[in-house]
């Protein structure tokens, strides 16, 4: 995707050409990219700024004191309800100094030179909603928006770092800074890098801090605060660009930003957007989005995800999505909002309140499940499928990566901890990918992710954050035209059918995972994986969905009685040791693919072949 990156030379010596400028060209997936490059006249530094051409358009670096200081930026910077410009941004720096890069909003990746302190900062924003990854050797720091820029460096190791796979397995996506790359690693959110010299210094400038002792100020208080924040933050983006778009579901997030739009401009002037397998799916939110973009006339959009032209191009969504998740998109989705509706920005909704599942949170490991974190040890798929070594080697991974996590959190009360971890490592790990892979295209800046609304979540007392129900609550007291009817069911791809549709899709994952010479092929048990995979793809009847889930689940109407009973039966199962958190055939079919296909891009450093549909 755009963004910073470059090289700081911290040995004696200068930097590459060559390096820099491969570094850059493993950016540029659009001809209609804009790039500037800066080298330092004693060629100890190289920066390039790749970007849509949407936000800040104006060629960089920036340059105040005489040219003496001079700022990079990428993203989206706030003061108060407009952009901030880069003159704004170092009148702050000279009043304030380096701690004022550390008080700026919104969604960023910033380099400052102060060449008068020999002073070099390297800063992105409170969620590292923007990636960053760098690298390090005995002469520079390496930094850029994609992993596969890094591989350009001669001295980087293409080998995978285990922990991380080991991680991926588990989560689908990581719950710490680390890498498929052995030694590459995501700039943590909030952070400033200082460097003078031959060293840097880093800072955490800021983290998610809950208020455990929050006096109660009443729900007609807090709804007003967050009512007025959700204003602020919708104008903010907005300001992004005149030609944006809202994405539009059948759910709570997408309305309120766009009942926010609607109280700026006439329906008939705003675009909405939505995607998804099958727009006229009964009760889906895709439906639902048309009946209320039609209702409103708003200029709506609908865009088709298929299952099938994801499997077809499987070597685009591996080197562009870099195996960051497993949930596979059609990157190609967004070129075509671009085309066809004019956009350059489109206002997504997600949130902060994080997930509702309270009622099945009763310790510190059932709060990691309620959030989709699972514990190897009790993945008895994974268990049966790894070699027995390699399986024991990933479960003390898993728990190492696991301890590591919760030891950053300050909270002490269990909700508390759960709301923590939602936004420090499940938005910041796993919403981020899927968010910033939009930006190869266009900008989509994220309202109910912002600095202020963010604050105000941490000073709520804990019963307003439990179930989302208060921020529900708010957004339909807001915006009541516009919650008339809600989707019943989702619109997303359905994996099963994708990976069983025809024989050749079959043979391919077959090839894939169980070649001899594959990236995984020393991991796993290839019987064991072969009759997995057979049962996966054996034929199977139809049958009706399923009536219910069971007594337990069809308590969840009455949350306090259904919070007791299944705690009662949590505490049994993990007594007894009986506790699963197996996936579904599909979700791990699709781990594996991704990490296989990213290994093999990894030691190879470049595209694969994916003829198979």
């Amino acid at each position: 995707m755009p963004g910073l990156a470059g090289i700081i030379q911290l040995a004696p010596g200068e930097i590459e050409p060559a390096v820099f400028n491969a570094m850059q060209r493993a950016l540029l997936h659009h001809p209609w990219y804009q790039v500037e490059a800066y080298r330092s006249p004693d060629r100890r530094l190289a920066v390039a700024r790749i970007h849509l051409g949407t936000l800040y358009p104006q060629p960089q670096p920036y340059l105040a004191r005489q040219g003496r200081v001079k700022l990079f930026l990428y993203g989206e910077f706030y003061r108060e309800t407009t952009l901030a410009t880069p003159e704004w941004i170092c009148q702050q720096y000279e009043q304030a100094g380096p701690a004022a890069l550390t008080r700026l909003h919104g969604s960023f990746q910033l380099l400052l030179v102060d060449e008068d302190q020999q002073s070099l900062y390297l800063v992105n924003d409170r969620i590292g909603s923007r990636p960053l990854y760098y690298y390090q050797d005995q002469a520079a720091f390496y930094f850029a928006p994609e992993q596969k820029s890094l591989l350009q460096i001669p001295s980087l190791p293409r080998r995978l770092y285990l922990p991380a796979a080991a991680d991926f397995l588990t989560n689908c996506h990581f719950t710490a800074a680390h890498t498929l790359i052995e030694g590459v690693k995501t700039l943590d959110s909030a952070t400033l890098l200082h460097f003078q010299g031959a060293q840097y210094t880093q800072h955490r400038y800021w983290t998610f801090t809950f208020d455990e002792e929050a006096r109660d100020l009443g729900a007609e208080h807090y709804r007003a605060e967050l009512s007025a924040r959700l204003r602020q933050a919708v104008q903010r983006t907005r300001a992004v660009t005149p030609r944006y778009g809202v994405l539009l579901s059948g759910g709570y997030d997408s309305r309120a930003i766009l009942g926010c739009c609607l109280e700026a401009q006439p329906a008939a002037t705003l675009a909405t957007v939505s995607w998804g397998r099958e727009e006229a799916l009964p009760d889906s939110d895709c439906l639902i989005a048309r009946q209320l973009a039609e209702t409103l006339g708003t200029q709506h959009g609908f865009y088709q995800l298929s299952g099938a032209e994801i499997l077809a191009d499987w070597e685009t969504f591996i080197h562009l999505g870099e195996g960051l998740t497993d949930f596979p998109e059609s990157y190609t989705v967004f070129d075509q909002i671009r085309a066809q509706q004019g956009l350059e920005a489109v206002l997504r909704g997600d949130e902060c309140f994080g997930y509702s599942r309270w009622t099945t949170v009763h310790d510190e490991l059932s709060m990691f499940r309620a959030l989709d974190l699972r514990v190897l040890r009790y993945m008895r798929d994974l268990q049966a499928l790894l070699q027995p070594a390699r399986y024991r080697e990933f479960c003390e991974m898993d728990a190492a990566t696991r301890q590591q996590l919760s030891a950053q959190c300050p909270a002490r009360r269990l909700h508390n901890r759960k709301d923590f971890y939602y936004l420090n490592a499940r938005v910041k790990y796993y919403l981020n990918p899927l968010n910033y892979v939009k930006n190869f295209a266009l900008e989509s800046p994220r309202p109910l992710l912002d600095d202020d609304i963010l604050e105000l979540v941490t000073q709520l007392p804990l019963k307003y954050r439990l179930g989302k129900r208060f921020w529900r609550a708010t957004a339909v007291q807001l915006f009541p035209q516009l919650y008339t009817a809600l989707a019943r069911r989702d619109n997303m791809i359905r994996w099963p059918a994708a990976l069983r549709a025809t024989p050749e899709t079959e043979s391919w994952v077959r090839q894939q995972l169980l070649d001899p010479q594959s990236f995984l092929s020393d991991w796993f048990n290839r019987p064991a994986l072969q009759a997995y995979l057979d049962r996966f793809f054996a034929p199977r009847p139809a049958t009706a969905a399923p009536a219910g889930s069971g007594w337990l689940q069809r308590l969840e109407a009455q949350p306090r009685l259904y919070f007791w009973l299944h705690g009662g039966v949590y505490r049994v199962k993990k007594q007894l040791e009986r506790l699963d958190h197996t996936l579904e055939p599909e979700r791990l079919i699709l781990r594996l693919l991704i990490l296989n296909s990213w290994g093999q891009y990894i030691l190879n450093h470049g595209r694969q072949t994916a003829d198979h549909t």
